[in-house]
């Protein structure tokens, strides 16, 4: 199970690498015609189509699809689906050789693997996101500039887009592409705040929809909205300064247990056994994660 794991997840990296150089030689070349699907290998092929089968009938496809968008992950969901699946096997294999209990392992492993996958997925968006928060001063005042310049608001944005100051270029660009098919100029961009979770944006759109009903001059509008979101950004950064040592703690005071816990497994694992082989050991480790949360 081990090799086989690793041997799917080498030949998935090995397709994404070779994208990535495509789209590389792609910037300063002729486009390229895409390699067969053979390169990537039948078993791969094969395994990815399963899982893309799997994930159709449990409806989970359009909802995994929608979190990696967000995440920027170029992965479909069967691909993701299926590394998550090879980490759960090698997880399991390895907790195997470790304690000898394969139904432990594979709960251990699935769990771990599942939760890890999940988790990866979560700190991409929500890196993404604050990535976006910072760059969407700059990108006022560009848009800000632009309209003094003489530029309207769609020529502005495509200014932005053409920056490619990642993600804030690739989310304006999904505005743009929404309004030129018909959408409303106003719902692309709260479209694209839902989307980033973004308050300081769905306030600017809500002062664009006020000056276009009362009107006045745009540019001085997204001026003073400029300002307060680096007024406000500073202060959140005062105030993680000042808690910064708190966290810390906290940090370490949550990593603490699992640490000991993994070490004192590894050097007297009969001393740990009764943790998780007794229903009082279960217990406490129920009670230990509720106080976790």
């Amino acid at each position: 199970l081990l090799v086989a794991a690793l041997l799917v997840i080498g030949w998935l990296r090995r397709g994404d690498r070779s994208r990535h150089l495509v789209g590389q030689l792609e910037r300063y070349g002729p486009r390229h015609v895409p390699a067969p699907a053979d390169a990537e290998g039948r078993v791969a092929r094969t395994a990815v189509g399963w899982a893309a089968q799997l994930l159709r009938s449990s409806n989970a496809e359009q909802g995994l699809a929608q979190r990696l968008d967000l995440a920027g992950i170029a992965r479909t969901p069967a691909e993701w689906a299926l590394l998550g699946g090879c980490a759960c096997l090698v997880l399991t294999a390895t907790v195997t050789v470790l304690d000898g209990n394969i139904v432990i392992a594979a709960l251990v492993g699935f769990l771990a693997g599942w939760l890890g996958m999940r988790l990866a997925v979560s700190v991409r968006i929500a890196r993404r996101r604050a990535a976006f928060s910072d760059q969407l001063p700059d990108v006022l005042q560009l848009i800000a500039g632009s309209l003094k310049a003489g530029f309207s608001l769609p020529q502005a944005l495509v200014s932005v887009v053409r920056e490619d100051t990642q993600p804030a270029a690739g989310e304006f660009s999904r505005a743009l592409a929404e309004a030129r098919v018909g959408v409303d100029m106003e719902v692309a961009l709260e479209g694209v705040a839902n989307r980033m979770d973004s308050d300081a944006l769905r306030w600017t759109v809500m002062a664009i929809r006020i000056q276009r009903e009362v009107g006045g001059n745009l540019a001085e509008v997204l001026v003073t909205t400029v300002g307060t979101m680096r007024e406000r950004a500073y202060l959140h950064r005062h105030v993680r300064g000042l808690s910064a040592e708190g966290r810390l703690s906290a940090y370490i005071l949550l990593a603490l247990p699992v640490l000991v816990g993994g070490w004192l497994f590894a050097s007297d694992r009969n001393h740990m056994r009764p943790l998780y082989t007794t229903g009082l050991g279960l217990l406490m480790l129920v009670g230990a994660a509720v106080l976790f949360v």
